[in-house]
């Protein structure tokens, strides 16, 4: 299994995610209403096992394509 270490947008903690199961991820902007910040900009990674929309994550895109490659690239 190759995992990744991730963090809840929510709650700040880590979530650990199998990276053969992730089946989207996309960046979202941030949310306002009345002028003030409701959500902050962040990524949403969806699993193939769920159908939940996905878990909000504080970490790029750019940086989970990272961690993926470093990931794959100790199984070799």
């Amino acid at each position: 299994m190759k995992i990744i270490k991730l963090t809840s947008l929510s709650t700040k903690t880590p979530i650990y995610i199998n990276v053969d199961m992730i089946g989207h991820f996309y960046e979202v902007e941030e949310a306002r209403s009345y002028g003030r910040v409701d959500k902050e900009k962040h990524t949403r990674i969806g699993v193939t096992t769920h159908n939940n929309g996905g878990f909000e994550i504080t970490e790029t895109p750019e940086v989970i394509i990272k961690l993926i490659n470093k990931e794959l690239a100790k199984q070799v």
